[in-house]
């Protein structure tokens, strides 16, 4: 559930209110809409409903200015109880979410000059997904995401095989980003004829500087700040079409240079077609995540997941934004 700080306080204080007016002191009433909504939140938010919850509950049966909660220590005790359990459950939705989601993720850390940055690679399985991240003979990392679309006999074959020169080409330290289109072409054309691949490189050089090279893949984004200031925003940071995809062209395309203050999240066209004109939404909601992690899981999927609809779109590279080490 989307729900931000400043909303969670107003779910738990208005639910007070009319609790209070209502003369309602059974504890089911004070903590039924708290804990639902702590429960599909996200831990921390969840964290802070409750706390909340509680501190209105004690100022109801401090100062009984209208019938509060009930004052008995059994009632205070169980529903003390109940509120620091939300955080567990909302923590215990999301371990669950992050097992049914991806079915493998990659995490690396790139460490130099007392500045550290966290890739993280999260994918999903869908058929053609190309994804993979690899660390670099000098330092630092190389990740690639992306799709096999269009009329492809095997798009397993082929992503693949995509996978597998990708390693080799980061292993061998010879190519640098702007030569994998031209490198990947005539595998593309030979095993999808018919189709192309949409991907996005992304290069994280040992002192943490970030650089991006699109390749049919959609526009990246960053949120700036720390993920939870309510007036940050997560804005374009490498606009235009890009270049073509894999397949369709073999240049040499110029990457972009990409924000080291901010957290970046690299998805796939096919996140883009599940949100429509929701992608920046979703994906800034996604960037708001407690942790990279967490954020690279989330942009796994679309709005809708049902029976025979799992809602993964392909696999996602979050970023985390340049600190010092820990």
């Amino acid at each position: 559930m989307r729900i931000s700080t400043r909303t969670a306080l107003l779910v738990v204080t208005g639910n007070a209110v009319v609790m209070g007016a209502a003369g309602v002191t059974a504890p089911i009433g004070w903590l039924l809409v708290p804990g639902i909504a702590g429960m599909a939140s996200r831990p921390r938010i969840a964290a802070l409903m409750s706390g909340w919850a509680g501190a209105l509950i004690l100022l109801s049966v401090a100062l009984p200015i209208v019938p509060g909660h009930r004052g008995d220590r059994g009632s205070l005790t169980a529903s003390a109880i109940c509120l620091a359990v939300v955080p567990l459950l909302s923590w215990q939705r999301l371990t669950r979410l992050l097992r049914t989601r991806a079915t493998a993720m990659s995490i690396i850390d790139v460490a130099a000059g007392g500045r550290r940055r966290r890739v993280v690679l999260a994918m999903s399985g869908v058929p053609g997904e190309v994804a993979a991240v690899v660390h670099l003979p000098g330092g630092g990392v190389w990740a690639m995401v992306g799709l096999v679309m269009g009329q492809v006999p095997d798009p397993g074959r082929c992503a693949e095989s995509l996978t597998r020169g990708f390693r080799l080409a980061a292993r061998s330290g010879r190519v640098g980003l702007p030569q994998l289109p031209a490198l990947f072409a005539p595998l593309v054309r030979r095993l999808a004829p018919d189709g192309y691949v949409a991907a996005t490189f992304v290069q994280v050089d040992p002192a943490g500087t970030v650089q991006a090279l699109r390749c049919g893949g959609p526009e990246i984004f960053a949120l700036h700040g720390t993920a939870d200031e309510p007036d940050r925003r997560a804005a374009v940071v490498d606009a235009g079409p890009g270049a073509l995809p894999l397949g369709a062209v073999a240049e040499a395309p110029v990457t972009r240079l990409l924000p080291d203050d901010a957290r970046i999240a690299v998805v796939t066209a096919g996140y883009v077609l599940a949100h429509h004109d929701d992608y920046p939404g979703a994906v800034e909601h996604a960037l708001r995540s407690a942790d990279a992690d967490i954020a690279a899981v989330w942009l796994l999927s679309g709005p809708i997941v049902g029976p025979g609809n799992t809602g993964l779109t392909g696999p996602a590279v979050v970023i985390d934004r340049g600190a010092g080490e820990r």
